[in-house]
């Protein structure tokens, strides 16, 4: 039985798209995504109680952790300085968003990244493409992927890549980017975490520009791919309000990870891995809504009777006075 199902996984694999196929897709319907150099990034902070941390310190807590699980073999958590965030596109057609992740301390200004997300989006239609690279656990602070030029996971055709810089070793994009395969059946999937739209705010990546901004528009984050279609057949991403909800007027609140994890992040209720006793006090305990400078008493007035029924709705969304966002465009006629 084992041996059946073994030979089943490896078919599945070996009649999966390739990334040169699926990355075609996604620049025929989206956009090509360019070669880039992950120093040309902004770097995000990682502070102690407002203070930067040094560059080869990676500690247990820190102001604002990533919140992207980081339990790679050899990985030093969620506050490892040295990671860069960079806008590739962003327009009225398409937007391209890219996050070179350390999960590994290393001297200031080192090139090594850990692990690399691009996420492609149309803001005509909502498909959505995710691409990531990661390099080979252990990881050391020796070793990882050459963040200076990092090759197209995304192309129309075969075409040679822009030329790398000098000393820079070209590696072919297959070399760099997991399949569309390892992408889409990884866990936990993009979309249970990305489930409002193409891009996740949080305090970690809010200290950068590098964000770009979708949080009402069209969203498919399965359409392209058939690995992702068939993944994530049963991962339907879609929103969930109530009538005059605060919360929703300024962004849609996601049915899976939004529901059970982020809402709770953002509200002071529930427990950010990594987070110091300085991320758990008010104000920056609530970090939705961005930027709110009231006082608590003030929070609680305005928002915290549209969480109380958002949490309802998350529980039973089809619950009394729950309504159900759909994220696509309506079929013709409808």
């Amino acid at each position: 039985m084992k041996r059946a199902l073994l030979l089943l996984l490896l078919a599945g694999a070996a009649q999966a798209e390739t990334l040169f196929e699926y990355g075609r897709q996604c620049a025929a319907q989206i956009s090509e995504i360019p070669a880039f150099n992950c120093m040309a990034g902004q770097e995000i902070p990682i502070t102690i109680d407002g203070r930067p941390v040094p560059a080869e310190h990676a500690p247990a807590r820190c102001d604002r952790p990533s919140l992207l699980p980081q339990h790679d073999q050899g990985s030093q958590g969620q506050c490892v300085p040295g990671s860069r965030a960079l806008v590739l596109r962003d327009d009225k057609a398409a937007q391209i968003s890219a996050i070179c992740r350390k999960q590994v301390a290393r001297p200031a200004g080192s090139a090594l990244f850990d692990e690399i997300n691009v996420i492609s989006h149309s803001l005509k239609d909502g498909k959505t493409c995710w691409f990531t690279a990661k390099a080979k656990a252990p990881l050391t602070k020796e070793k990882g992927i050459d963040g200076r030029w990092v090759p197209s996971p995304s192309t129309l055709t075969r075409k040679a890549q822009a030329a790398s810089p000098e000393g820079v070793k070209a590696l072919p994009a297959d070399r760099v980017w997991q399949t569309p395969h390892q992408v889409a059946w990884s866990q936990p999937a993009c979309v249970n975490c990305h489930d409002s739209g193409p891009f996740m705010y949080s305090p970690y990546i809010a200290q950068t520009t590098q964000l770009p901004g979708d949080p009402f528009g069209f969203y498919e984050p399965k359409a392209i791919g058939a690995d992702f279609k068939k993944a994530w057949a049963r991962l339907d991403a879609f929103g969930i309000t109530t009538r005059g909800n605060t919360c929703t007027a300024c962004h849609r609140m996601g049915n899976m990870n939004s529901c059970k994890v982020a809402m709770d992040q953002s509200t002071g209720r529930g427990h950010q891995e990594g987070g110091d006793d300085w991320s758990k006090r008010f104000p920056q305990s609530h970090w939705m809504s961005p930027g709110d400078l009231h006082s608590q008493a003030q929070w609680d007035q305005q928002f915290a009777d549209s969480l109380k029924k958002l949490a309802a709705c998350c529980e039973d969304p089809k619950g009394a006075g729950c309504q159900v966002v759909e994220y696509g465009r309506r079929p013709a006629g409808r």
